[in-house]
């Protein structure tokens, strides 16, 4: 015969309150812990509205319409969004009005800046510090675009045509001596590159790099001191000497479709990149030892990302996983799954009839997932809700109520050093 135990009735109120009392604390310290600076820009059809993170207001809202199909990457300082028409060939740029002056902020109303720049098939996006390159695949050239200068009213980003290219879908990054690494095509057949040229801010070639020629090149991700391109034959190396070398594929990858790593991710702060294999997963790739190192095995992997900061690295899988991991050695920290958002068919189309189509798509942002330095925003399954995860635990923290749904949500503005001070267990 089972025994029932009961709670008396003074502690089962004690152990509510207790459970509330926690709740409380959780919701308090997100909103102290989080930036004043960070906002969520909140996408859906016709407007775009900023958010301030951590109080869940509407600072301002903007009644614009997006091109169908662009691509949206927000630039290193946090302030842009730069806008990829492949479709229109086209180049815009989104101001959020979140401006970083060394230990202080200003901002000011959003706008769509008054800058189009137009090439042909405008695809491959890759940036460090205030430096962004956008591959335009239907000619081979390139537009470089500093940042810093987008609020002078007469700058136009540079459309930059590499000596002897040609037509393909490439890829390719600024260094931090100035350089371009850029890709180039040995193969008349192919419509993805093989070798990696270092060209002059004017196109001209510098270093010809065909000693590191592979099958196919697609995919890159840049720090400054070190750029890294993916490819069938392993990862290629570059950095701001002008030397490049192939780092192998390992045992678990080859050039056959899926099998090789074709989307990389870097950021200014870390030292090591992280790619992705479409069926082996995820690999660390350490331009010092260089090596390739798995850190997630699986053919599910539907987004991921570096923390603002640099010192996390976050992967979404299809199941609605969350896996962070720290962004210096790639050990993981944490895992959770959380409900969220469907990602729409156009974002996640992994029945794509190409390899190439699988690739580009693998490259979009992920648009129901940001992350700030200490938190992850996601939004929820019936659009209306952003759930707040606090990384190194991934703890759930706060939800943010929306007053109507929307179609995605990405991240601009900053954290200032010093701003919320707290302990920290990173001793990186």
């Amino acid at each position: 015969m089972k025994k029932l135990f009961y709670l008396p009735f003074f502690m089962l109120i004690g152990l509510l309150a207790s459970c509330d009392h926690d709740h409380v604390d959780a919701e308090e310290n997100f909103a102290e812990m989080e930036s004043d600076w960070v906002r969520l820009t909140l996408i859906h059809h016709g407007e775009i509205e900023l958010m301030q993170a951590n109080t869940g207001a509407i600072t301002y809202s903007l009644e614009q319409e997006l091109p169908e199909g662009a691509y949206l990457y927000t630039s290193g300082s946090g302030r842009y969004i730069s806008i990829l028409d492949r479709a229109g060939n086209s180049l815009k740029f989104f101001d959020s009005g979140v401006e970083k002056h060394d230990d202080h902020g200003h901002e000011y109303a959003p706008r769509l800046l008054d800058v189009n720049v137009e090439a042909p098939l405008p695809t491959h996006y890759a940036g460090y510090g205030s430096h962004s390159v956008v591959f335009n695949d239907g000619d081979g050239s390139f537009t470089h675009i500093n940042e810093m200068q987008l609020e002078i009213p007469s700058y136009s980003p540079a459309v930059v045509m590499p000596e002897g290219t040609e037509a393909h879908h490439g890829a390719g990054f600024r260094l931090n001596n100035g350089v371009f690494a850029i890709t180039y095509k040995t193969n008349s057949e192919d419509v993805l590159p093989q070798v990696v040229h270092f060209l002059n801010a004017d196109g001209t070639v510098l270093k010809d790099g065909s000693e590191v020629e592979v099958g196919r090149i697609h995919g890159d991700a840049v720090n400054g001191e070190f750029g890294v391109f993916g490819s069938t034959d392993g990862v290629i190396l570059v950095d701001n000497q002008n030397n490049i070398s192939l780092i192998p594929n390992t045992e678990q990858l080859n050039s056959e479709s899926g099998n090789w790593i074709g989307t990389l991710k870097g950021h200014d702060n870390a030292d090591v990149f992280f790619g992705r294999a479409r069926n082996q997963g995820v690999f660390m790739i350490d331009p010092i030892a260089k090596t390739l190192t798995p850190i997630y095995e699986g053919a599910d992997v539907v987004g991921d990302m570096f923390s603002f900061n640099g010192e996390y690295y976050i992967v979404h899988t299809s199941d609605n996983m969350l896996r962070v991991f720290d962004a210096h050695d790639g050990e993981e920290v944490a895992s959770r799954k959380v409900e969220m958002a469907n990602i729409p068919a156009a974002s996640n189309e992994r029945s794509a009839n190409s390899e190439i189509a699988q690739l580009r798509l693998s490259e979009e942002e992920d648009p129901i997932l940001v992350a700030s330095d200490e938190f992850l925003y996601i939004l929820a399954p019936n659009r209306t809700q952003i759930k707040v995860l606090e990384i190194h635990e991934l703890e759930h923290v706060h939800t943010i109520t929306l007053d109507h749904p929307i179609e995605k949500i990405m991240k601009n503005g900053f954290s200032l050093e010093g701003e919320h001070d707290h302990d920290h267990d990173h001793d990186h």
